[in-house]
């Protein structure tokens, strides 16, 4: 009985937390990118500059949005066609 009584709570509060893990998993893989550029903006040098570790962070969160794809179902559903 006291479930449901928080039921009102819980469901929008899950969906907040949804909502944010899914914002944060889009918007995460520009985080890495912003102390590099700041300081590259800062000196007007861009000699620490690693294209490899760019390709490295690309490569990581391309394969983290589809694992995460995949662990939901989304990936599955439109391949099922």
């Amino acid at each position: 009985m006291e479930a449901e009584g928080l039921d009102w709570l819980l469901v929008p509060l899950h969906q907040l937390v949804s909502w944010g893990a899914a914002a944060a998993m889009v918007f995460g893989g520009v985080v890495p990118y912003v102390p590099q550029y700041r300081d590259i903006r800062r000196t007007q040098n861009a000699d620490g500059f690693s294209t490899y570790v760019c390709l490295v962070l690309l490569v990581a969160n391309i394969l983290r949005i589809l694992f995460w794809l995949e662990c939901s179902g989304t990936i599955s559903a439109h391949c099922s066609l």
